[in-house]
């Protein structure tokens, strides 16, 4: 009689991961900005996570063809705007049946009335959104402002807020403790104090008020402004008698990763409207903090202890009063301002996010 085992069935093999879509993300250009930031740092995170390298077309510079096989080869199309980009991300995606996410980084309404957009260009735009079908902002402001625009409410299948991350090669909360605390205040109550602005010069990030809050400051206060655009002349000029007394200083435009100075004690920003503000992230993740105006999109970027990094309303008194209540704060105060903003913005949320948003786009396909 045979012999009857008692050996154990081996266990089944694992079934094999499930391969990662292939994203292709169409942008405008490659020019140095906050929204070409975030969109580096997704192909980033995307890399590390495995995913490969992402296909990224900017549309200046290409053509349909090159469009055209780059979505066919992909299994997700991310429209890195909500404008020209979402156009020919739809077109492609309904010719090509691509599922496409529409990425929104700021509050849309708020754009259009500062761009003077016609009513023409704004009936083109909400017909498209209204048959996009997966979007993802930056801020709950951002997805509130589509969903007043578009007159419909925004469903969480629909629609993810996904904020901007810090610098994916920022050093962690925990490394900014002491002994090399976040820049502390001013030690001398006479020393000059270094503060910077990073942004593009133009009518949104309203830069002029800048001169106004520089103004409202003591002489110790100097400012280095970080940027071009087609208000630099402007602003040069009402500001030459500060550039004159050594008060104000234009940098023009820096590398990416080259755009804070170790001087600085604080980045000031007096936007008039923001979506998930990166120039505030890069200055927590270099340790400097920075003070802005109350907006819905700083508000949520700057939760509980940060609070007291936002002035209470967007006059140049008020940033002026900020800005030094913030460099009197103590150090552990100041500390947990800037783990709070950290912690909301950690990079690996971001990535889990994205993945996340991606791999549902392409299982709904």
């Amino acid at each position: 009689m045979a012999r009857t085992s008692t050996a154990p069935f081996p266990p089944p093999p694992s079934p094999p991961s499930p391969r990662p879509p292939r994203v292709c993300l169409l942008r405008e250009d490659g020019a140095v900005g906050g929204v070409n930031t975030v969109i580096d740092a997704l192909c980033t995170g995307l890399q590390q996570r495995g995913w490969g390298h992402p296909d990224v077309q900017a549309l200046r510079g290409g053509g349909p063809a090159q469009w055209w096989r780059a979505a066919r080869d992909c299994d997700v199309l991310v429209a890195t705007n909500a404008f020209r980009t979402a156009h020919v991300a739809r077109l492609l995606g309904a010719v090509l049946r691509k599922p496409v996410v529409t990425w929104v980084h700021g509050p849309l309404l708020e754009v259009l009335a500062t761009a003077g957009t016609p009513r023409l260009q704004r009936a083109r735009l909400r017909w498209l959104h209204r048959g996009t079908a997966r979007f993802v902002f930056v801020s709950e402001d951002a997805r509130r402002s589509m969903a007043a625009f578009l007159g419909t409410a925004l469903p969480a299948g629909r629609a993810r807020v996904i904020p901007n991350p810090l610098p994916f090669d920022a050093p962690a909360a925990a490394d900014l403790r002491p002994p090399n605390p976040p820049n502390p205040p001013n030690p001398s109550p006479g020393g000059v104090v270094e503060m910077g602005f990073v942004g593009r010069l133009s009518p949104e990030k309203e830069p002029a008020r800048l001169l106004a809050l520089l103004r409202s400051l003591p002489e110790r206060f100097r400012l280095t402004v970080v940027g071009d655009g087609p208000l630099r002349a402007t602003l040069e000029a009402a500001g030459a008698d500060l550039v004159a007394q050594g008060r104000l200083a234009f940098a023009g435009e820096r590398p990416r990763g080259r755009t804070l100075s170790p001087e600085w004690r604080l980045t000031v920003l007096t936007s008039r409207y923001e979506g998930s503000p990166v120039s505030a992230l890069e200055s927590v993740a270099a340790g400097i903090p920075f003070v802005a105006p109350a907006l819905p999109a700083f508000t949520e970027a700057a939760p509980g202890p940060a609070a007291c990094l936002l002035a209470h309303d967007a006059s140049a008194e008020a940033l002026a009063r900020t800005v030094q209540d913030v460099l009197a704060l103590p150090p552990a105060r100041l500390q947990a301002a800037l783990d709070s903003v950290r912690a909301r913005h950690a990079p690996a949320r971001f990535i889990d996010a994205w993945c996340a948003a991606l791999q549902e786009a392409a299982d709904r396909c």
